[in-house]
């Protein structure tokens, strides 16, 4: 009896195991065929945008990008969930600007793709005999954006961030419909500045609701509630967002004022110290409703430790892996 059922388990153990082995394949030939069909789908544009208004969609978890190129310069806008400023308005945390030199998008061949399967953009170009790629990506786990610019031959890099709110701007018209008052503003709105300023080698921004009366605090009074305000949960009141914008190797360059379009605005420029055939520029950022400035800029640098050890991590395992395939070769 015993002897049978130990035959039994083995035969089975047998079927089983050849099961595994014919569905393996399958499945493989599955997830192959379902790659290339979603490859056959990536959005692909070969000549650069106009303007912004030609831009591709670019995210990860609760952050968007919009990247284009125009002009021969990688230009992208950041926006995440949850940035409402006094007014009720979902501000975007800015744009950034990358210029490489020299540029491999001022040759004759220039291509834009957003990779589906993957979740990037990849920008490549070709000027004479300099060939560059760059991928625009947003980490999925991480409120980190990534630009990584690979070339066969040294370009230097400028990382600009530009923003339009370095100054108080008064919200008129049409424009209040960004916002919760609409058309029935209670006097003047304004969409306050931000704060920007170079910190170390890298560019910090954010910005901070300020105390006093908001949006929140109008409509609880219209709609007369102003009894139970203190048992309501306000979402605006100390609200603070923004970034810390850095490049490998980079360091502050000045600040310039410009237009895009019809609306002035400053930039904070990084620049690479020399040529390299690499360039990383990240950009980490973090919202919290904080009751000082101090709290919300100590999350942010953990938010950058963080970051930090999972990508050095990474790269001590791409090491590791590169190496011992060399060392196998040998």
């Amino acid at each position: 009896m015993k002897i049978y059922m130990k035959r039994s388990i083995h035969i089975s153990f047998i079927t089983v195991s050849k099961a595994i082995f014919i569905i393996i394949p399958f499945f493989s030939i599955i997830v192959k065929a379902q790659t290339n069909e979603l490859n056959n789908c990536n959005i692909t544009w070969n000549s650069q945008s106009r303007n912004s208004a030609e831009s591709m969609p670019c995210g990860g978890g609760d952050i968007g990008l919009n990247v284009w190129v125009e002009n021969e310069d990688i230009l992208f806008y950041i926006s995440r969930s949850g940035t409402f400023d006094e007014n009720n308005a979902l501000l975007k945390h800015g744009r950034v600007r990358v210029k490489l030199s020299p540029n491999p998008f001022a040759g004759t061949y220039f291509k834009q793709e957003l990779i589906l399967k993957d979740g990037y953009v990849k920008i490549n170009g070709l000027n004479g005999a300099l060939n560059a790629s760059v991928n625009v990506w947003v980490d999925v786990f991480k409120p980190v954006v990534h630009v990584d610019v690979t070339s066969n031959k040294p370009v230097k890099a400028e990382a600009i961030y530009e923003s339009w709110r370095y100054k108080d701007r008064p919200s008129l018209g049409r424009a209040n419909n960004a916002n919760s008052y609409k058309w029935a503003p209670p006097g003047e709105v304004k969409t306050h500045k931000d704060s920007i300023v170079f910190k170390g080698y890298n560019v910090l921004f954010f910005h901070r609701n300020k105390p006093g009366v908001s949006v929140f605090d109008v409509t609880v009074k219209q709609q007369g509630m102003d009894q139970v305000k203190d048992q309501m949960y306000n979402p605006i009141k100390d609200l603070t967002f923004g970034g810390v914008m850095e490049g490998k190797n980079m360091v502050p360059a000045g600040i310039t004022s410009a237009t895009y379009i019809d609306t002035d605005f400053k930039a904070w420029k990084l620049q690479s110290k020399t040529g390299s055939n690499s360039h990383n520029i990240n950009i980490y950022l973090h919202s919290q409703q904080s009751p000082t400035l101090s709290e919300w800029e100590t999350a942010l640098q953990q938010v950058i430790k963080n970051a930090k050890s999972i990508y050095y991590g990474l790269e001590i395992h791409r090491f590791k892996a590169v190496t011992e395939s060399h060392l196998n070769v040998l």
